[in-house]
């Protein structure tokens, strides 16, 4: 299966730290590689000449000793593992040396010798297993034949283990110090997107560090001139909407005086309802526009307290109100915004499915509050557009029940602004279910 990206972790500092590791790693083990090879080459050949220089030294030792005193000599020769003995002619091995070894041997004499491997173990530093057969049969000058034999020695490890052990220090402190490298330098891409969240929530939000390397630096300067100039533009859309709010008042009056002058009662009314209408829509829309830009403090909300002082208010109105699960612990956030958002969502399933059932579920990680109806629902087609401002389903909601289309579009608002959203959904049982879910995740970010 061919790997891409989408198998990797999403996480920029997993990612990087697996690339670097993974090279690393890599390179790691090819130097070792290489280094055990050579290494084991070396410890052969030194080995190999090691003894060759004894068989040399004996040789020189015995045909300087006359052969009748050999025997006692070879007592002296021999310890350990390496064993010096003389053979006769019929003992000898059939197998002639040649190569490196030879040419070797004869060098350290300053002439030649004949030299016969025992066994078969004809090349210098020949090994089977984890151990180095030696045993080479020599003539010496007067004819006699003496047999070297250096035992069965264990063979020295390529590497050591001490050095072994010296290599994964090294190798685990080169990893330490690119985690190290990674979490520096996928930090401030971190903090970036924690200042570009928290600015979506609240636009007061303290201003990025400008400090670090230069890149950091000048990516912080940028942030927070952007988020500068977007609190420009609010504050200039607040100035905007209050003199929007009085200039279309203004006028609304006087028509609405000027009407009362009209004569005919019918049509005096006509107009007053038609101002009306346009008030409101007024009133909404800068209601609207305005609810966003709230500069309402977060603080920490009782759910339990909040809902149910919206029942009360509801049941002064002679509306009834059923709540089912309480939050489990506060939820930290605007009240007045979240007040609004449940308010409109309580208005339209009370003018729209004639009650509201309230259902609370609460964890670690999400607030859901969900308001539910028996009314008769939203078209499927429809579901994913009533949250736009303005858009009313007419075939399934009565436009005679007032309002022009927004109380969805706030709580949409309401619910991106905590960093949560707003999902309808028809019923089973018939009605509509609105669910305002609430990330507790985003509070502690």
């Amino acid at each position: 299966m061919r790997l891409s990206w989408r198998h990797w972790p999403s996480s920029l500092f997993v990612r990087m730290a697996l690339i670097l590791l993974l090279g690393l790693l890599v390179a790691q083990g090819v130097s070792m590689w290489l280094q055990w090879g050579e290494r084991a080459t070396v410890v052969s050949q030194a080995r190999g000449q090691n003894f060759v220089d004894r068989m040399a030294q004996a040789v020189r030792s015995l045909e300087a000793t006359a052969p009748a005193q050999r025997s006692a000599a070879l007592e002296t020769l021999s310890y350990g593992n390496w064993q010096v003995s003389l053979i006769s002619a019929d003992q000898v091995s059939p197998n002639p040396q040649r190569g490196a070894m030879r040419n070797l041997f004869n060098e350290r004499l300053g002439s030649a010798r004949e030299i016969r491997p025992v066994g078969g173990a004809a090349g210098m530093g020949m090994m089977r297993g984890n151990i180095m057969p030696r045993s080479f049969d020599v003539r010496l000058q007067d004819g006699q034949w003496v047999r070297f034999s250096g035992g069965r020695e264990p063979v020295t490890p390529a590497l050591p283990s001490d050095l072994i052990v010296r290599l994964l220090v090294t190798l685990l402190i080169v990893i330490g110090v690119v985690l190290l490298a990674v979490r520096q330098a996928t930090q401030p891409l971190k903090q970036l997107a924690h200042a570009a969240d928290a600015l979506g929530r609240d636009l007061d939000a303290p201003a990025l560090l400008e400090a670090g390397p230069l890149e950091t630096r000048r990516a912080a300067q940028a942030f927070n001139r952007m988020q500068a100039r977007i609190k420009g533009l609010v504050s200039e859309r607040s100035r905007a909407l209050a003199a929007v709010s009085h200039d279309l008042r203004t006028p609304l009056t006087r028509l609405r005086l000027r009407a009362e002058l009209v004569d005919d009662e019918k049509l005096r009314d006509q107009m007053g309802a038609d101002l009306d209408a346009m008030a409101a829509m007024i009133d909404a829309t800068l209601d609207y526009l305005r609810g966003l830009q709230s500069s309402e403090a977060v603080r920490p909300i009782d759910i339990n307290a909040l809902l149910a002082s919206m029942s009360e208010d509801a049941l002064v109105l002679g509306r009834h109100i059923s709540i089912e699960g309480q939050a489990l612990a506060s939820y930290s956030g605007r009240l007045s915004n979240l007040r609004r958002a449940l308010q409109n969502l309580i208005d339209n399933a009370i003018k729209y499915g004639a009650g509201a059932h309230l259902r609370v579920q609460d964890d670690a990680t999400e607030l859901r509050i969900m308001v539910e109806d028996a009314g008769p629902g939203i078209a499927a087609l429809e579901l994913a557009r009533v949250t736009e401002p303005y858009y009313r389903p007419d075939a399934s909601r009565n436009s005679a029940t007032g309002g022009v289309g927004l109380g969805l579009s706030i709580a949409k608002d309401v619910a991106l602004l905590h960093g949560g959203e707003l999902l309808l959904a028809n019923r089973a049982q018939g009605g509509l279910c609105a669910t305002l879910k609430l990330p507790r995740a985003a509070q502690a970010s």
